[in-house]
Order: structure tokens, then sequence, then C-alpha cells
């Protein structure tokens, strides 16, 4: 450790009680820097080989999630609906939380599992919650918060009496690490959600905070918004690059053409953002710092792409230009005032990908039906030309009103939101 030694220091003893009082606080600093670089190399050493990561999704999307994974260095462990799970060694915990909390498009949120274990009765439970390495996450004044409990097919079920001996058993664990008797909790909140299967308990620590979905660009919102992790992930699902232009003739705030955008300028999604998981004592500031600089460093701002949003509402356009600048993407993103039905295609190649009303949340379920008929005629110019198209709606049979069956339909379930995406691929000519 680099301390400074007394030699060193520069003052000048002008008065008895002006250089005992320096000396006292050189004393303190140097106590408190070699605190803080213990309890560092404490949680360093006594971490596991390997932990294990999260990373949530919607259901429905676990393959797209996981080849973001394996584009960012790591590797599928196992795979949930809703979740794919990855390995994190111990000396890559901090560059693994980086990359996938700001890199991850798809992701809601990634966790960490500390262990899981077998959980017949509440002495079983409260032992494998206190037997996890807490400190690896939590200081001595963190606050622990048990934001869920769920149980299926298990003994155990009672979710108050199980948030509370959860908390309990952390408590007690960090109370013992520490060596104090009583937790202050004023410090950061770290969010554990607990998890019983056929009685095996499985816990997750929320690494991310806010959900991933929230980039930060979404200043102003329309009515019915689409996430930003659906956006992208459409994007994924049709195969869309910058070589293809890419048109969303209902653009609405302009989220699909916004994460369009930060993919074709391999603009981390996460860069303008801040994560929970900075604040716990095994990740250094310095690692996530080198993360991002290395994320920074393959924006590709002078990449070449064409994207047009566009919608018949003046005051929505004006929205979806306040998010692209807010995203700082409005140079790369052309938008026009312009009816749905009318537009045409404007490139060799491209895709038409957009968010077309429900209905259930704007305007009314017949309203969005006869706006999915009176798009026939767009379809067809757009599958003439060569584009693909997808639509996302809240109906499985989208086809059958816009007069064509698509290839594929994809079934998303985001909480409790049912989504299908409807894909009709380009046309060979």
């Amino acid at each position: 450790m680099p301390f400074k030694r007394s030699s060193q220091l520069s003052y000048t003893p002008d008065t008895t009680g002006r250089y005992y009082r320096k000396m006292q606080n050189h004393v303190k600093n140097c106590q408190l820097e070699y605190l803080a670089y213990s309890v560092r190399f404490h949680h360093t050493v006594g971490m596991k080989q390997t932990l294990r990561g999260i990373a949530l999704c919607a259901v429905g999307l676990e393959k797209i999630t996981s080849k973001e994974l394996e584009r960012l260095g790591l590797r599928e462990s196992e795979r949930k609906p809703g979740r794919v799970y990855f390995d994190i060694e111990e000396k890559n915990l901090t560059q693994a939380l980086s990359m996938t909390n700001i890199g991850l498009r798809t992701a809601e949120r990634v966790l960490i599992e500390p262990g899981r274990f077998k959980a017949v009765d509440f002495d079983a439970f409260f032992d494998g919650i206190f037997e996890m390495p807490w400190e690896i996450f939590c200081y001595k004044d963190t606050k622990i918060h048990i934001e869920r409990v769920r149980s299926h097919e298990s003994k155990l079920f009672a979710q108050t009496s199980l948030q509370a001996m959860a908390q309990k058993a952390i408590y007690e664990k960090l109370m013992q690490t520490y060596r104090m008797r009583t937790m202050p909790e004023t410090g950061n909140e770290l969010a554990v959600r607990v998890y019983l299967d056929n009685d095996e308990c499985s816990v997750g620590i929320d690494t991310s905070g806010d959900a991933l979905h929230k980039r930060g660009y979404r200043a102003m919102a329309g009515q019915a918004p689409l996430k930003e992790t659906i956006a992208a992930s459409l994007l994924f699902l049709s195969g869309w690059n910058r070589k293809f232009a890419l048109l969303d003739p209902l653009c609405g705030s302009g989220t699909i053409a916004i994460e369009a955008a930060l993919y074709a300028l391999n603009f981390a999604p996460g860069l303008n953002r801040r994560f929970a998981f900075e604040s716990m004592p095994a990740v250094t500031p310095r690692g996530v710092s080198e993360t991002r600089s290395m994320l920074e460093s393959q924006i590709k701002a002078d990449a070449e792409f064409s994207i047009l949003a566009s919608d018949i509402d003046p005051s929505v356009l004006n929205i979806a230009r306040r998010n692209a600048e807010e995203a700082g993407v409005a140079d790369w993103i052309r938008f026009e005032q312009k009816k749905a039905e009318s537009a045409e295609p404007f490139s060799a190649i491209g895709h038409l990908i957009t968010n077309p009303p429900y209905g259930n949340r704007l305007g009314t379920e017949e309203q969005a039906k006869a706006l999915y008929t009176s798009l026939a005629p767009l379809g067809e110019r757009f599958s003439e030309a060569g584009w693909g198209m997808g639509f996302i709606t809240n109906i499985e049979n989208f086809g059958e009103y816009f007069g064509r069956a698509p290839e594929s339909i994809k079934h998303i379930k985001n909480g409790a939101e049912e989504q299908w995406y409807h894909w009709y691929p380009a046309i060979k000519r």
C-alpha cells in the first residue's frame, strides 16, 4: 500500500497544537486507507472461484440474450424461461458485471447467484442464507431489501416469514463479519430475490438497480411506449444491421429507430447511466472505468446507415426527436410527418419494423384492427420492393387483418404483457 511516511509530510510546526492536529489527521487517514484496503482484500480472498450470473429477459427472448452474452465474451451455462445463466470467474467479476449491465441490449436485469441449497425447513433456510458470502456484496452499513420471494412446490411458502428470515440471516452474517452488534442500514441498498423450487432455494442479488430498459434517453414518452429492450430484440429477431435501411412508419416515442441507431453505431446502451453493482465492495471503480472506456472506444461514429422514423402526429414526432437528442443519435435518424399507409420504400434493401397501436392502451381494439387492415397495401409495396417487415402486436392473428400470413410469429411475454412479433421476410427477386 502506498502510505505516505511521516518524514514525507509537508508541514510547518509553527505551533505545537497545529502540528499535533496534522499528525492526528494523518494517522486517521492512514487508518481509514488501511481499513478500506483490508476490507477489499478480505472480500477478494474470500470469494469463490466462480459465481453465477443471471441475465433476466422477456420470456421468448432467451436465445437472443444468450447470443448477446456470447458476443460480450460470456458463455451460457443454463437457460430457463426468462433467464439465461452464465459463469463469472472471480478475477473477472468487475469486468463481467460492467460488460453485461452496460452492454446488454435485450436483458432487463442482471443478477448474481451467490449460492443455492436444499431448504426443507426454516432452520435449513436460515443456515443456507447465512452461509452465503454476503461480505462480497455488502459493506457494514448496507441496507438489505428482500424485494421478492417466490415459492413453487416447496414446503416453505410463507412469503412474509421468508422475507424476514432471509434479511435476519444476512444481517447476522454481516454483523459477525464486521464484528458489530447492530446494522446501521445507512448505506447503499442491496436488492435480493429469493426463489424456492421443489425445496431448492436459490438467491439472486440485483446488480443493475433500475431496470436495464431504462437507458436514460427517454426524456418524454408517448401514450404506449415500447420497452427499449424489446425494441432492440426486434432488430435481432429480424436480422437487421446497418447495411439495411430501416423504417418505422408508426414511430411513437422513436424507440425502435433510436435502438437501431445505437446498435448501428455500436454504442453500448448503458454507457450513460450507473448501476447497483458499482456500490459493491468486490467491484473496483478502476475496473468499471476501464470497461466503460473500452466500450466507448468501440463506438463507430463514422458508420453510414439510413433510418427513417415517421408518424402522422407532429407532437409525437417532437417527442421522438427529443428522445433521439437525449440518446445522442438525432443526427443519424430522419424524422418525417407522414401517414403510415402512404409510406414508400426508399432503399434497395431494407426492413420495416414497427409497433402499431394495440387498442388496449391507445385507441380501441376495433380501431387497431381497422389500422392493421388499412396497412395491407403498404405490405404489398414493401414486399414487392424486397423489404422485410416486422409488426409487434398484442394479438396472435395479426395476419388475418393484414391480409397475409407471416412466415414466423414470435411469442414474447414481458411481465404481465403478452406480445407477438410477426415477421415477413424479404422476397428474393
